[in-house]
């Protein structure tokens, strides 16, 4: 007992600045039962058992991130970094170095009781006991952003009104369906951020960051989305979109293709391709998008349509092979009376202006040819029994991408393993593994604003919003 008041009392100074030689002995004690160069302490078992630390490291129960392990005959290792011992648990006082030091070799709380005898007892040295004390102080420095004890935090960005409610609901549904005790321990909170006016969106995303955020999703349209991708890559935040952008830096990743996919999908139904005409609209986004439409389709054709502005359609339209437009809604209408009497095929990327499909067949007298991202059908496995079970089985496609964005966040977070980090969370979603999403068919997220075009559907859609498959260049003739 004097030996063990020895040590306590030699633990006090630890309060001071932590030396770095400290930390990387405390971490080769705490995950491998040494210090580098130091004789293993000895452990004795609740059986009696005496054994050499680097039989039962640290880690071994309280997990390499000391967020604690999994629970084992009805008990789970508490987290161990210095932020969860420093502060008042259950029924006992904030640990300091010589309380926490009296724990691990006696098997003492810091309120007096006796810990479980589950819990080894190590027989410490004095160097032992302050490298130990170093690394779990340092421990809470090596968290990523968004994850804390008991929780990790992601950003939900939302457009206004009814339909990003619905995504919401849909979105938190399958997060609390797919983890209801959350992922190692940890409750998935969700922090949503409903954008009424895309000029509020970078101060939206900085007051997301500033609250501390593992990663953040975006239920954005295309346009809004592409500023969203700038400014998550600024703040350095994981980025998971419900559709592909015209390109994104960072770790920014889409569940299903977007606008660019689409319209390159759309252009190789052409057969004299180079003579189409990439029309865009008069937004900055849009001329964007068309332009990396073109880029991308020169990847794959030596055709090279020209991006043309919206106004200009009238004059250039009956020279085209073919027209895809790539705007809103709202311009389809313009566009559509301008290519009236012309016999010129009108296409559209379905993640702009697919909705309004009908409309344009209705104005110009013909079927409008639409690329669609979201492939039909839904999942396999329990993913699809708990979509099916759910209110978002009810709300449409946006109940559908809802529910795919939660799968897969919580099958990422999963996979990222229990020391959560951004770049971990980002590999995660990077790698060639699909993810089963219950309410769409398995789907693998995209790296760099870019997803696959193999669930394309294109199909020739009428006034009345019927559709009617197209796979074929014939099919433009």
């Amino acid at each position: 007992m004097r030996g063990l008041t020895a040590l306590l009392l030699l633990m006090l100074p630890l309060a001071g600045p932590v030396q770095a030689g400290l930390v990387e002995e405390g971490e080769a004690l705490f995950n491998r039962g040494a210090r580098p160069g130091a004789a293993a302490p000895k452990v004795r078992t609740a059986g009696g058992q005496v054994l050499p630390a680097t039989a039962m490291p640290c880690a071994g129960c309280h997990g390499r991130d000391g967020l604690g392990g999994t629970a084992e005959a009805g008990l789970r290792p508490p987290a161990v970094l210095w932020s969860a011992l420093s502060r008042p648990g259950a029924g006992r006082p904030p640990y300091d170095d010589a309380l926490l030091m009296r724990a691990v070799v006696q098997g003492t709380a810091a309120g007096g009781r006796g810990l479980d005898p589950v819990m080894p007892r190590y027989g410490l040295s004095v160097e032992d006991g302050r490298a130990l004390s170093a690394y779990l102080r340092a421990l809470d420095g090596m968290s990523a952003p968004g994850v804390e004890e008991g929780l990790v935090r992601i950003g939900l960005l939302l457009p206004a009104g009814p339909g990003g409610e619905a995504f919401a609901r849909a979105f938190e549904g399958a997060i609390a369906a797919a983890a209801p005790e959350g992922v190692f321990g940890r409750r998935v909170t969700v922090l949503p951020a409903s954008i009424p006016d895309p000029g509020a969106l970078a101060e939206e995303v900085a007051r997301l960051a500033g609250a501390g955020l593992l990663a953040l999703v975006s239920a954005l349209p295309v346009g809004p989305g592409e500023e969203v991708a700038a400014l998550a890559a600024r703040e350095g935040v994981p980025l998971l979109s419900v559709r592909a952008g015209a390109g994104a830096a960072g770790r920014a990743f889409a569940l299903l293709p977007g606008p660019v996919e689409e319209g390159a999908a759309l252009l190789r139904l052409v057969p004299d391709a180079g003579r189409a005409l990439i029309v865009a609209g008069e937004g900055a986004s849009e001329r964007l998008l068309a332009e990396r439409i073109a880029e991308r389709f020169g990847e794959i054709d030596d055709a090279a349509p020209e991006v043309v502005p919206l106004p200009a359609l009238a004059a250039r339209a009956a020279e085209a092979s073919a027209v895809l437009l790539v705007a809103g809604p709202e311009a389809v209408g313009r566009a559509a009376s301008a290519m009236r009497g012309t016999g010129v095929p009108l296409m559209i990327p379905g993640a702009l202006g697919g909705g309004a499909a009908p409309r344009a067949a209705a104005a110009t007298g013909r079927q409008v040819l639409v690329g669609f991202g979201t492939p039909p059908g839904g999942g396999d496995g329990a993913a699809r029994q708990r979509f099916a079970a759910s209110p978002a089985a009810a709300a449409g496609l946006t109940g559908r991408l809802g529910h795919a964005a939660g799968e897969v966040m919580v099958e990422a977070l999963r996979r990222a393993g229990r020391r959560l980090t951004r770049e971990g969370l980002s590999a995660a979603l990077d790698a060639p593994e699909p993810f089963e999403t219950g309410s769409l068919p398995r789907l693998r997220p995209a790296g760099g604003g870019r997803a696959a075009t193999g669930g394309i559907l294109l199909g020739w859609v009428d006034e009345r919003g019927a559709i009617l498959p197209a796979s074929e260049p014939a099919a433009m003739r």
